[in-house]
């Protein structure tokens, strides 16, 4: 019907209509575009999650690397590492009742389910006058409930493990307890 001329460009024929096998070529491309920026945002969001890791039964005291409060609200700047167990003092502010990491934590819900939103993240300050504000702890249910007595203001004695939560780290909690006042 039509003539096919040298000067056609490919996929169209010498009327300038895409041929059959055109169109499959930008189905093609076009599905592979996709399929490119689908692995581009998974691998996105499985770099961007936080991590849950399982807190020691038994902890060892000397395993924990005492730590100033002011190294707690700048890890990086104090050379602390993902996975450090670090221990630190600070005054106890309450129980959160927002998420302090909400969009980490939505990207994170694939990986975690479950287990994630069980955290209770609480706030810390580093001084009784409310100084340094830090809300990246998080505890499970379970310990929270062991500290109940422990109210605002209290001097307490934080032992727990530096989680990533890209970017950055949370604390996460595996010990609390109360210091006496000197």
């Amino acid at each position: 019907m039509f003539k096919i001329s040298a000067e056609a460009a490919p996929g169209k024929n010498a009327a300038g209509v895409r041929s059959r096998r055109g169109r499959d070529r930008g189905k093609i491309r076009l599905l592979f575009r996709v399929l490119r920026g689908l692995l581009a945002g998974g691998l996105l969001l499985a770099g961007a999650c936080g991590e849950l890791r399982p807190v020691p039964a038994p902890i060892e005291v000397e395993a924990y690397k005492p730590i100033e409060y002011q190294d707690l609200l700048h890890p990086a700047q104090a050379g602390l590492q993902e996975g450090e167990l670090v221990c630190v003092k600070a005054y106890f502010w309450q129980y959160l009742v927002y998420d302090p990491a909400m969009v980490r934590n939505y990207l994170t819900l694939p990986r975690y389910p479950i287990r994630w939103y069980k955290l209770r993240w609480f706030a810390v300050y580093g001084s009784e006058q409310m100084t340094g504000y830090y809300d990246l702890a998080a505890m499970s249910p379970e310990q929270a409930e062991k500290c109940k007595a422990i109210k605002r203001l209290d001097h307490i004695l934080i032992y727990g493990e530096l989680s990533p939560l890209r970017p950055g780290v949370y604390l996460q909690v595996h010990h609390l307890e109360k210091l006496e006042e000197p």
